[in-house]
């Protein structure tokens, strides 16, 4: 079978942090989640069998594309980025229920430990925000610290949480990988809403079956989900002319979502939704509602919604 591979950097130039521990299990569910025949099809028909992958130290932009030469490139800082706030994300507010809450969480840990899971992610959230941001002295560089990156935890340095969050990153990165593959085997000439959400389609369905199938649907959504709310951080407007908004992309994945996630109204998917907006509100200086003491996470988070419709008819291009 004709597989596409993942052209690395060449040079023996050093994977930035921790793309090169999790890229290979990427790659392997990229195949997974297709048949075979789709796969040697699409190259049949044109599509270069590497993903190119993309050394990039600038500030977080696009994730992926499908360039004119019918190649998949991804860039690594994105790959960081979504690594960051995929850890960051599921720690704090997993450690904001055991020290609020006193439930075990999904980690059962100790409020102790949880004290210091959440310091460490929430330096880890700062130094993820950076990523969006230019260095003082060079506007071609990001802000944060590469050297910081690599002390944080990884595959290489586990704990009680690294093996979820590296899932959820997968999932998050084959689905970029597979909405750019949905715009070849479409063959889309064109970015318009229709075509992005046949895209985004195309990948949550298939991840959305080999989840199903191996019983780890949670984790692939909450994938999906933290892909799209990276690139709410990377365009905080959440308007586009030729993408649906941001917002309405996540409620879209939504839907897809088995009844047992989508229907539990304080799910995690919901709890890691109303978290990472708020984060993001705070970070944007966008204002939205506080969760009340007596709403669940999918009402808040419905209150949310509603509320984003002022920013975005502030910063709509019409």
């Amino acid at each position: 079978m004709q597989k596409i591979e993942l052209n690395m950097p060449q040079n023996n130039q050093m994977l930035h942090f921790p793309v090169g521990h999790i890229m290979d299990r990427v790659l392997s569910l990229f195949h997974i989640v297709v048949s075979d025949n789709i796969h040697i099809q699409a190259i049949d028909n044109g599509l270069k069998k590497g993903i190119k992958y993309v050394l990039n130290d600038a500030p977080v932009g696009q994730p992926a594309s499908l360039t004119g030469e019918n190649v998949i490139e991804v860039n690594d800082n994105y790959c960081e980025f979504l690594y960051l706030i995929c850890y960051a994300f599921l720690v704090i507010n997993d450690c904001c229920l055991v020290l609020t809450d006193n439930v075990e969480g999904e980690a059962s840990i100790s409020k102790e430990e949880a004290e210091s899971y959440c310091r460490e992610a929430g330096e880890m959230l700062s130094e993820a925000l950076k990523m969006l941001l230019p260095n003082e002295n060079d506007n071609n560089y990001m802000a944060a610290s590469r050297g910081k990156l690599f002390r944080f935890p990884n595959t290489s340095k586990p704990n009680k949480y690294t093996d979820f969050s590296d899932s959820m990153t997968i999932a998050g990165l084959t689905y970029i990988l597979h909405h750019e593959f949905g715009h070849f085997i479409f063959e889309h000439d064109e970015d318009t809403p229709f075509n992005e959400l046949d895209a985004d389609k195309h990948a949550i369905l298939h991840l959305k079956r080999w989840g199903e199938a191996t019983k780890n649907e949670n984790t692939i959504f909450a994938g999906i989900i933290l892909a799209l709310v990276a690139s709410a951080f990377i365009n905080p407007t959440l308007t586009a002319t030729s993408y649906p908004d941001i917002d309405d992309r996540i409620e879209y994945a939504l839907q897809f979502a088995d009844d047992t996630l989508k229907e539990n109204p304080n799910s995690l998917l919901y709890r890691i939704i109303g978290f990472s907006a708020n984060i993001w509100a705070n970070h944007f200086k966008v204002d939205i509602p506080k969760i009340a003491s007596n709403e669940s996470h999918k009402e808040y988070v419905c209150r949310i919604k509603a509320a984003l419709v002022n920013h975005k008819r502030k910063t709509k291009i019409i």
